[in-house]
């Protein structure tokens, strides 16, 4: 999955409150009463989510070399000026390296109510896995990143893993999400044969801090057909699929999304996405919107 998307993705998308935020929004309330319910209101709503910077994603990526199991080669490759990628193609697996997404989004809680906003550039990190796979992340702003893990199989190409990471600043406290997920068996992204208007269904499933037992994402996955994208100039073939998944378990909702990937090496060029979840908590109901898309600027990475 992809996005393809997601996360491309899908039960790691947003939407996984923390159980602890009955006692936060009661600490805010006492608050309000004494500070001045409308100066509380304008700094409730205010964000503090900034884009993140290539170079804060190559430094990040750097630090992360010796935690994860990535070939360190192959991000010195990319990393490498005229570095000729050719000698590790794999097909269906992008270049390693940070690629430059572009974009804009907005995620939203209604309670107690914060919006944060995404982009406009947000990197993209392709890191290269044991066994030809590899992992997509890309960062929304310094509060939001998702990543997808994929690995070629035949002349297709499969979603298996997937993690996700969202804060939010409730003017009192910062409350994070960590979660992660699996798709067991993998699930098709790419199929070795497919015609236009095929769908096949996909589930993948995982855990979040804060939500108590699995949530379990399910649906339709349809081809929607080959198209052309202009990327930084470049006229790329692309593979247009429409992903619509339902959530349950844990947390319940609902993910609509497009995703784009290259036909030649599965990497993501565009998503647009619709993501509403909905959580229990002591306060009552919490609902999580998000909306956004973002395309890649240029098909080379840094």
């Amino acid at each position: 999955m992809t996005e393809a998307d997601s996360p491309e993705v899908a039960v790691r998308e947003p939407g996984r409150r923390h159980r602890h935020l009955a006692r936060i929004v009661a600490a805010v309330v006492g608050i309000a009463l004494l500070a001045g319910t409308a100066t509380f209101v304008v700094l409730w709503n205010r964000t503090s989510s900034e884009p993140v910077s290539m170079d804060e994603a190559r430094t990040r990526a750097e630090a992360d070399i010796p935690s994860t199991d990535q070939s360190v080669d192959a991000v010195v490759e990319a990393d490498t000026p005229g570095a000729d990628q050719s000698v590790d193609a794999v097909p269906l697996r992008p270049a390693a390296g940070i690629y430059l997404y572009r974009g804009e989004g907005t995620e939203h809680l209604d309670k107690p109510p914060v919006t944060q906003t995404q982009g406009p550039d947000m990197p993209g990190t392709v890191t290269h896995l044991a066994d030809q796979c590899w992992r997509l992340r890309v960062d929304y702003s310094t509060n939001h990143w998702q990543s997808w893990d994929y690995c070629p199989a035949g002349s297709g190409l499969k979603e298996n893993a997937g993690a996700f990471f969202q804060r939010l600043d409730l003017v009192v406290a910062k409350v994070d999400t960590s979660s992660t997920y699996t798709c067991d068996p993998p699930v098709d992204t790419i199929r070795e044969t497919q015609q236009v208007g095929d769908t096949w269904m996909q589930e993948c499933r995982g855990t979040s801090t804060g939500s108590d037992g699995d949530i379990i994402s399910t649906g339709p996955y349809t081809f929607v057909g080959p198209e052309r994208l202009d990327i930084g100039g470049t006229q790329v073939a692309a593979l247009h699929y429409h992903r619509l998944r339902n959530l349950t378990g844990s947390q319940t909702g609902t993910e609509d999304v497009n995703v784009w990937l290259d036909a030649a090496t599965g990497l993501l060029l565009r998503n647009d996405r619709v993501i509403t979840v909905h959580s229990d908590s002591l306060i009552g109901g919490v609902t999580y919107e998000e909306n956004g898309s973002f395309e890649l600027a240029s098909m080379s990475p840094t």
